[in-house]
C-alpha cells in the first residue's frame, strides 16, 4: 500500500506538523509513505524531513503543468490523504481519477481559506472522499459552516505527537523560564503575556522565551523595549527541533483568543512541560482532564498574573503537573496510536 499525504505547504503549522509526525510514524512501521506539497522546497518541515528518506513531491508551475503533474503522480498511490481545503480545490479538475482511490480528508484547525472556488470544489469532493475526519469538535463545526460538509460524515481523530522518553531538563534555577511557541500574529495575544510580566513586576522571578516568527514581531519587540523587559524577554525565531525548545522551559504559555487543538500544547505536555492557557478550543478539556496545567479567561491579564505568581512561589508543583500531563498525552495523543487508527481506514472503501 502506497500512501500520499497532501498539503498546501510544509511551512510551520498544525496541519503540517501532523503530516510530519504521521509520516515518520508510518515510515517507522514499514509503510510506503510520501508527501505532496504545493509549497517550496525551502519550507521548514521539508528541510526537517530531509534525513528521513520520505519522498516529497513539490508541485509548481502553470495551471496546465500542475494538472499534468498531479495526474501523473496520483496514479502511483493507493491512498490519498488530504490535509488542506486548498488541496481539495487543487484536485477539482482531476477528481475523476480520485474516484478510484481510497481518499481520506482530515480537517484541521484553520479551515477558512479565502480561495475562489473552495465551496464548489468541496461539493465535488463529497463524491470521491471516502472518509472525513476533523481534529476537534470546533474544526468539525467550522467544516459544516464553511463548506456545508455533512456532520454525520465527519468523525474525530485528534492530533498526535511523539512521546518523549527523556526527562524534561528544566533550568533548575531560582528564575523560572516560561515559553511561547507560536506564529507572531494578533490572535495569539502574545502582548498580553509581555504586559502581564510588566504589570506584575515578574521580571526578577521569570524570563520569557518566544519561539516563532511573524508579522507582529516588530510591534512585540517595541512593547518589550517600552516595558523595560529587554533583558527578560527573548525572541528565539523559528525553531523546528522540539528537542531545542521544551527542555529549556519550566512552563508553556498559550494566550490565544482562538484555537482548535494546538500541537504545541500536546508537544509540551508530551515532553513533561506543564501549561498555562487561555480557555479556548479543546484546551480546557485536556488541561482539566490531565491536571497538567492552569487555565484563565482569554484576555484576562489579572488571572494570568495570578497563575504566574503562583508558579513562581510553588516551583516544585510544576514537575508534578508535567508528569501528569505527559501521562495523559501518552495515553490519548500518541502519534503511533493515531497512525494505527488511520490505518484502519486506509484499507477499506465504503
Amino acid at each position: 500500500m502506497k500512501i500520499l499525504h497532501c498539503v498546501s505547504s510544509l511551512q510551520v503549522g498544525g496541519a503540517e506538523k501532523l503530516v510530519k509526525n504521521l509520516s515518520l510514524s508510518q515510515q517507522a512501521n514499514g509503510q510506503d509513505v510520501s508527501i505532496l506539497s504545493f509549497g517550496d522546497e525551502t519550507d521548514e518541515f521539508q528541510q526537517a524531513l530531509k534525513s528521513s528518506q520520505i519522498k516529497i513531491y513539490n508541485i509548481a508551475g502553470s495551471f496546465l503543468k500542475k494538472q499534468y503533474l498531479l495526474l501523473k503522480l496520483i496514479k502511483q498511490f493507493d491512498v490519498i490523504h488530504i490535509h488542506s481545503p486548498a488541496v481539495i480545490r487543487a484536485f477539482l479538475f482531476i477528481s475523476p481519477l480520485l474516484m478510484h482511490k481510497q481518499v481520506i480528508y482530515t480537517i484541521h484547525g484553520e479551515v477558512a481559506p479565502n480561495l475562489r472556488g473552495i465551496k464548489a470544489s468541496h461539493i465535488v469532493a463529497r463524491c470521491y472522499v471516502n472518509y472525513t475526519f476533523a481534529v476537534s469538535e470546533q474544526s468539525k463545526l467550522k467544516a459544516k459552516a464553511l463548506f456545508n460538509w455533512p456532520q454525520e460524515k465527519i468523525n474525530i481523530i485528534k492530533n498526535g505527537v511523539a512521546i518523549s522518553t527523556l526527562k524534561n531538563q528544566t533550568t533548575n534555577t531560582e528564575k523560572l523560564v516560561i515559553g511561547m511557541v507560536s506564529r507572531l500574529i494578533p490572535l495569539k495575544k502574545i502582548e498580553d503575556v509581555i504586559q502581564c510580566i510588566s504589570d506584575y513586576d515578574l521580571s526578577e522571578k521569570l524570563s520569557l522565551k518566544i519561539y516563532g516568527d511573524g508579522p507582529q514581531r516588530q510591534a512585540l519587540e517595541t512593547l518589550v523595549q517600552r516595558t523595560g523587559l529587554t533583558d527578560h524577554v527573548m525572541f528565539m525565531g523559528n525553531v523546528i527541533d522540539e528537542g531545542e525548545i521544551y527542555p529549556e522551559l519550566d512552563c508553556l504559555i498559550i494566550s490565544s483568543e482562538t484555537e482548535g487543538l494546538p500541537m504545541v500544547l500536546l508537544e509540551a505536555m508530551a515532553s513533561g512541560v506543564p501549561c498555562i492557557s487561555s480557555r479556548v478550543g479543546a484546551i480546557p478539556d485536556i488541561v482539566t482532564a490531565s491536571e497538567g496545567g492552569f487555565l484563565y479567561d482569554t484576555g484576562n491579564i489579572s488571572q494570568l498574573g495570578q497563575h504566574l505568581e503562583f508558579i513562581c512561589a510553588n516551583k516544585n508543583m510544576l514537575s508534578e503537573k508535567g508528569k501528569l500531563g505527559q501521562k495523559y498525552v501518552a495515553s490519548n495523543f500518541s502519534i503511533d496510536n493515531i497512525a494505527k487508527t488511520y490505518q484502519e481506514y486506509y484499507g477499506y472503501k465504503v
